[in-house]
């Protein structure tokens, strides 16, 4: 017995000594796997020249548009010679209204200036009586009173005929005219209809031109001049081209959005009121870009990893811009020659030791 406790005794003890012995082999191995850098695929921010499109979304409209009103009060239409859809000429009769309580007023009018030339006719012939004859005859006052007659009755028919000529223009006005060439936008106008002055008969799209105003965001705005393309997509999905006209000077202060209008061709199916998606060409540019799959996202804001001189992954953080491909415009955080990781990228943490392959010819050299 006291053989075999010795034996167990010497066992134990080179168990023992032999798990010691492997432990610190164990943590050698740990140490060296924390060593082992992380091998990661670099590339090099470059300046690229982009085409630039500008999206917006917009609502076709007129271009000018010209309410075609009544100037006279209280007279019925009786006759209409337009509707919606027409294409009329600049003085082209659009509607006519009743007309003969004025013609009746012309004619009283001018009956009037008759009477009152013939009034004065008669006063000039007794003035001319008056100084015809010898002195003491007729006084002084009755010369006087003669000459006076001769003034009021020649204001009385200045009066008459301005009359006259007041009742014709609002005769013609019963007649409603296009005021410019173009298309009838609407109309409200009825048969039988009591207009009242100042009263929308018409709505005239002036030339018939129609374009679209376009809403882009206030940062694109210093990007867009005029006569740049345009490409426009209607609910269908049809597309039309066109031209930025002009770039309206105000930016909403709410929607922070700026309107650019979009002229169109004079062929265009396009209707006023239709929602429409822009597509506006500003040529080419230069820009910053990285490859899309170096973006990453941290606590909610765009960033990408930079590899320095020594091999330290730098997380930045940076602005994105326009999607072009498989690579994103970079507006802000980086500059031209700045290693980024673009493979590996989700994997690291800021301050982390990497290794570097190159993705491309442009990148740097490997790292040692």
């Amino acid at each position: 017995m006291p053989a075999c406790r010795q034996n167990g005794t010497v066992l134990s003890f080179a168990l023992l000594l032999c798990v010691t012995s492997a432990t610190p082999n164990f943590a050698a191995d740990r140490a060296d796997n924390r060593n082992v850098a992380l091998t990661v695929t670099v590339d090099t921010v470059r300046a690229s020249q982009i085409s630039g499109t500008i999206f917006g979304t917009g609502t076709v409209a007129a271009w000018r548009e010209m309410p075609i009103s009544s100037e006279v009060n209280g007279l019925a239409i009786v006759e209409m010679h337009a509707d919606e859809g027409d294409t009329v000429e600049k003085g082209q009769v659009l509607a006519r209204l009743k007309q003969d309580v004025l013609l009746a007023q012309v004619a009283q009018h001018e009956a009037a200036v008759a009477e009152t030339e013939a009034v004065l006719a008669n006063a000039l012939s007794d003035q001319s009586r008056a100084h015809a004859v010898a002195g003491g005859v007729l006084s002084q006052r009755v010369i006087e009173q003669r000459e006076t007659l001769v003034k009021t009755t020649t204001a009385k028919l200045a009066s008459a005929r301005a009359l006259v000529e007041e009742t014709k223009a609002r005769l013609a006005q019963t007649e409603i005219l296009a005021p410019s060439s173009g298309v009838l936008a609407t109309r409200t106008a009825t048969l039988g209809q009591i207009v009242q002055t100042g009263t929308e008969l018409f709505r005239l799209i002036q030339d018939g031109r129609i374009e679209v105003n376009a809403l882009v965001p206030e940062a694109d705005i210093f990007k867009i001049f005029p006569h740049q393309s345009a490409r426009i997509t209607d609910p269908t999905g049809r597309v039309s081209h066109g031209s930025v006209r002009i770039v309206a000077p105000v930016i909403d202060a709410k929607t922070r959005l700026g309107t650019v209008r979009v002229a169109l061709s004079a062929d265009t199916e396009l209707k006023p009121g239709m929602f429409v998606r822009v597509e506006i060409e500003t040529g080419g540019m230069a820009a910053l870009t990285v490859p899309l799959k170096a973006l990453i996202w941290r606590d909610g804001k765009a960033a990408v990893f930079t590899v320095s001189d020594t091999g330290t992954a730098i997380l930045k953080s940076v602005i994105a811009g326009r999607k072009i491909s498989s690579a994103i415009e970079i507006m802000q955080g980086l500059s031209v020659g700045d290693r980024i990781v673009v493979d590996g990228a989700g994997l690291l943490t800021d301050g982390e030791k990497v290794r570097s392959s190159v993705a491309s010819i442009q990148a740097l050299t490997e790292m040692p």
